[in-house]
């Protein structure tokens, strides 16, 4: 027989885990949440169109071995990983001379490719914080 004591430290303990674990799903965002600026995504275009195009092309959709960076191939590529890694990517660009791009600029770029693959603004900046980007995860579809 289970005591009424035992019931109850069974019952706090999922009680507390149930709330960590909407803690947790709350502290990470989406792709799909707004988390940029149109300023931003404007300030990217432009940056994309001096540094970026001539190996992505100016469609976004890759030239010879450079990828597409918009469309469904570039959107399940990065799906389910973090804007962190992407911006890593962003900043190991291009591979002959890595890091021509500000962490500033980069994450501008960032905003322009995902007002590129229809992602919605919103009313605050992306950062340019790697652990907070690190919340953010980037999903192909709208949950």
């Amino acid at each position: 027989m289970v005591s009424m004591k035992a019931l109850m430290k069974s019952a706090c303990a999922v009680s507390v885990l149930l709330s960590c674990t909407k803690l947790a799903a709350a502290a990470s965002k989406s792709v799909w949440s707004g988390v940029y600026t149109e300023q931003q995504a404007q300030a990217g275009e432009k940056i994309y169109y001096d540094r970026c195009a001539t190996c992505h092309g100016d469609d976004l959709g890759g030239v010879e071995k450079a990828p597409a960076l918009t469309g469904g191939s570039f959107r399940e590529s990065w799906d389910g990983k973090t804007l962190r890694k992407l911006l890593e990517r962003i900043e190991s660009m291009p591979p002959d001379e890595p890091k021509v791009v500000s962490t500033a600029e980069a994450v501008n770029v960032l905003a322009f490719l995902l007002q590129a693959s229809e992602m919605p603004s919103g009313p605050v900046a992306l950062p340019a914080d790697r652990v907070q980007l690190a919340d953010i995860t980037f999903e192909r579809a709208k949950p």
